[in-house]
């Protein structure tokens, strides 16, 4: 059995992973989270791996996956400032996991390493030269997602893919531009907040705006507060709202307007991929709960067609969605439900098999 820890500033979220069978469990991260967690896995039977979710490595941590050392420990250190909340939070499970489980072989997947090697172009702000050596650059981010993602469009493909766009649908809905199974575009850039608006921070703005508010009288603390937590898909309904709501509730007039927004936002970036890779063979859409919003795949391949995108006449929930394109298509169309525990639980088998 594995047991797979996903950082989460307000919990602890964890899942026991045996034999394709996963169990989910959360608790709040507080004074008592140490003793809840570890007594819980302590009581598992034929206990065999654990591993931990980062969210930013930097550039310093450059591989999916990788056994946890001491030393390992120390690195993770310095990628703290690029993300705190969820950073620490990774760094005190593994800590933790690692003196209460010392006999175990405990591992660190990280979700920035997909895009390390980024091209310098897409990677590179127009900054002075001396901050991109501090570190100021794009990361991207949901690597193991889309890695998984391209990887599943190859296993469908009658002829081998080279150029394939993956967008993540969701909270944090961002996309990726692949070639021949490296990324060379991300809409993720230092952080998550940059790119397509999630359902509680920004996106794309013009970095002016924050000097706007500071001079009105704002807080740097409450300008990030405002533009990572209270802005987005909530910002614009004035009330918290997430993707699943803005793509269900058609009947409200002002979930509609953020619907069209959101829309705006993605196809710009599936253009400009296209752009950027000269071409597409597959655009695969992802996501945790993506049959959910199969109505809003289907209108952005549609407002694509003028690609080569062929959508299939009858495409529903309840049918097989996972190939939107008919056979003739010039680009094909995908469209996969994510689990990130399976995902997790594949790397750690995969390790674990290659270590024996």
């Amino acid at each position: 059995m594995q047991v797979l820890f996903d950082a989460d500033p307000e919990f602890v979220r964890w899942c026991e992973a045996e034999d394709g069978n996963l169990s989910e469990h959360l608790c709040e991260f507080d004074s008592e989270w140490q003793n809840t967690v570890f007594e819980k896995i302590a009581d598992a039977q034929g206990l065999d791996a654990i591993a931990y979710l980062l969210y930013h490595g930097g550039e310093e941590i450059k591989s999916p996956m990788m056994r946890l050392s001491a030393e390992s420990l120390v690195t993770i250190e310095k990628c703290l400032g690029l993300l705190p909340e969820h950073n620490e939070m990774t760094l005190k499970l593994a800590r933790r996991g690692m003196t209460r489980f010392p006999r175990i072989p405990h591992y660190l997947l990280c979700d920035t390493a997909f895009f390390v090697d980024l091209p310098a172009e897409a990677s590179t702000y127009a900054v002075p030269f001396e901050l991109r050596e501090k570190g100021i650059r794009r990361y991207g981010g949901y690597g193991l997602c889309h890695q998984w993602a391209w990887e599943q469009a190859r296993s469908r493909a009658k002829e081998p893919f080279r150029r394939v766009i993956t967008a993540y649908l969701g909270n944090h809905t961002n996309v990726a531009a692949i070639r021949d199974g490296k990324p060379v575009e991300t809409s993720i850039g230092f952080t998550p907040v940059e790119g397509i608006m999630s359902s509680n921070s920004c996106g794309d703005i013009d970095p002016t705006i924050v000097f706007q508010l500071l001079s009105s009288g704002m807080s740097l603390k409450d300008i990030n507060l405002l533009l990572s937590r209270e802005s987005g898909m909530s910002g614009l309904l004035a009330r918290q709202s997430d993707f699943s709501s803005i793509v269900k509730n058609l009947e409200d007039p002002e979930a509609a307007f953020v619907r069209q927004v959101f829309l705006h936002n993605i196809k710009k970036y599936l253009g400009a991929f296209v752009s950027i890779l000269g071409g597409a063979d597959a655009i695969v859409f992802t996501g945790e709960h993506v049959k959910e919003s199969l109505s809003v795949v289907l209108e952005i391949c549609r407002s694509l067609e003028f690609l080569g995108i062929k959508c299939k006449s009858s495409v529903s929930e309840t049918s097989d969605t996972s190939v939107l394109s008919e056979t003739d298509s010039y680009v094909q169309a995908f469209c996969f439900e994510y689990n990130r525990w399976n995902c997790f639980a594949k790397h750690i088998r995969n390790s674990t098999t290659k270590e024996v």
